[in-house]
């Protein structure tokens, strides 16, 4: 289902109609979306609602977009007639495609539709051409490789087989081999990750302990397993010349204005190597970073799964850095009382544009988790100087972070406006 040049297909996610929208409206040439009350690895996401599927089925095949149904999830035996029973269901909706980890399910369901076409999820763990083939036998025509394999290994199996590959490219990743975790299974009852109920326990702190009883690890690195977000913006070209077919964005249970964010990123990035140009705009760059991310690596696609691949200080939305607190000044007048701290202005100088309704992380490099975040009260521009009301002191040098963009999310909206008339 990819074009015949060597331009990776770009693979949305949708977790919802609204972010469905948003992935075709940015420029996705698939979107990759669970049905709600079926069985699929992001059950908590509210899904495609049955009846809805056909109308959005139609709606991208009018714009030339694929839609891949996920039941990407271990099946049970006593499921297992329901399950394929589903798979038909989404297959006379309009689906192109279904994406499946379970192997004895793709079996059932290649038995019941012949011609039905069928991926295998990162879930099912293949990470070598010898299980690569192992699913082209078995009748699926594309395989997701495991999340953790470097541009080399892909580069080798894709040598090896003529099943297409897919790859994730952006988005949360995990710190465990792909579909093996046991993690959330053992810490929270029945929150199984290869049932769709993963509860992220590796986003968590955690103390290390030893045998005296004395914490080993320091304060900056109490999150052990929580790793940096997938980014490959910059390796579209290598990715392209390795054989792999799709890039698969993660982030079905991101919101839509994410999910259109990140996916024209990549379209735009896309379009320039298919024409024959390489290299990534600022512009791309900034909406990666103005959009949710833990940080960004490619880390694994370079094969250094070391320190460079995690976020042991922090699980939440890093944002962009885009200035510094230069200083506080005090609010002319006001006297604390009753335990109030000394509110005034901060002055930031930035590097990096910043708009009216920004939301601004203020972080002290020396005390981070005393952060606060505010409200852009009008826009700057980079090299100058922006003024924002606080009620408590902060530290000069503390970093300035942008973590919500309101044109990213205006531009967003008015996307899947148009898409909705």
């Amino acid at each position: 289902m990819t074009e015949k040049r060597n331009i990776p297909e770009l693979l949305a996610p949708a977790g919802d109609r609204e972010a469905f929208l948003a992935a075709v409206a940015a420029g996705a040439d698939a979107v990759y979306c669970g049905v709600t009350g079926q069985l699929n690895a992001r059950r908590r996401a509210g899904g495609i609602v049955p009846g809805e599927l056909a109308e959005l089925c139609g709606l991208a095949h009018g714009r030339g977009v694929w839609v891949y149904v996920t039941m990407n999830v271990v099946v049970k035996q006593a499921e297992l007639a329901d399950a394929v029973e589903a798979a038909g269901r989404a297959l006379a909706a309009g689906a192109d495609a279904l994406i499946i980890q379970d192997l004895g399910f793709l079996a059932s369901v290649r038995q019941a539709f012949p011609e039905a076409e069928i991926h295998v999820s990162t879930q099912a763990n293949v990470h070598d051409a010898r299980g690569v083939l192992l699913c082209k036998e078995l009748g699926a025509s594309r395989v997701t490789l495991s999340r953790e394999l470097p541009l080399t290994e892909i580069a080798s199996i894709a040598t090896e087989t003529s099943a297409e590959l897919e790859v994730f490219s952006h988005g949360a990743i995990c710190p465990s081999y792909s579909g093996v975790c046991m993690l959330s299974s053992f810490l929270r009852e029945g929150r199984s990750p290869n049932r769709g109920l993963c509860a992220q326990p590796c986003r968590l702190p955690f103390d290390l302990v030893g045998e005296a009883g004395v914490r080993l690890q320091p304060a900056a690195r109490e999150r052990a397993l929580c790793t940096h977000d997938n980014c490959v913006i910059e390796d579209l070209a290598a990715m392209a010349r390795a054989g792999v077919a799709s890039l698969k964005l993660e982030g079905r249970m991101k919101p839509a204005a994410y999910v259109w964010a990140v996916t024209s990123a990549y379209r735009a990035a896309l379009d320039v190597l298919a024409r024959g140009e390489e290299g990534v705009s600022p512009a791309v760059r900034r909406t990666l970073k103005r959009s949710f991310n833990r940080g960004l690596t490619d880390a694994y696609l370079r094969g250094v799964p070391d320190n460079e691949l995690m976020s042991y200080e922090r699980s939440g939305n890093r944002g962009e850095l885009v200035g510094v607190l230069e200083r506080f000044e005090p609010e002319p007048g006001f006297e604390p009382r009753d335990g109030q701290q000394m509110r005034g202005t901060v002055v930031l100088r930035l590097d990096a544009p910043v708009d009216a309704g920004d939301s601004l992380e203020l972080r002290p490099v020396d005390d981070p988790e005393r952060f606060m975040v505010v409200t852009a009260p009008e826009p700057c521009e980079a090299g100058g100087e922006l003024r924002c009301h606080v009620r408590r002191p902060m530290p000069r040098g503390a970093e300035v972070r942008l973590t919500r963009s309101v044109a990213l999310l205006d531009a967003s909206a008015r996307a899947v406006s148009e898409l909705e008339r």
